[in-house]
């Protein structure tokens, strides 16, 4: 996982467990906070391009023998 990852999650528990040493109403407050805060994060990370994927497409004996015959 990444360390951002990691620190939000570790961020959003804590405010959590804070707002239920609070009171429940507290608690109610903390759940909404976190969640305007992670949909804010996720729509600040989203770069707006359609996802791709990352793997280019399978090698084929007819590719390989292409590459190889092209190589000096």
């Amino acid at each position: 996982m990444r360390l951002s990852v990691v620190l939000l999650l570790v961020s959003l528990a804590g405010v959590l467990g804070g707002a239920a040493l609070i009171g429940l109403p507290a608690l109610g407050a903390a759940v909404i906070f976190d969640s305007l805060c992670v949909g804010v994060w996720a729509l600040a990370r989203d770069d707006g391009l359609p996802n791709v994927p990352q793997v280019a497409a399978p090698l084929t004996v007819e590719k390989i023998l292409e590459r190889a015959r092209l190589s000096p």
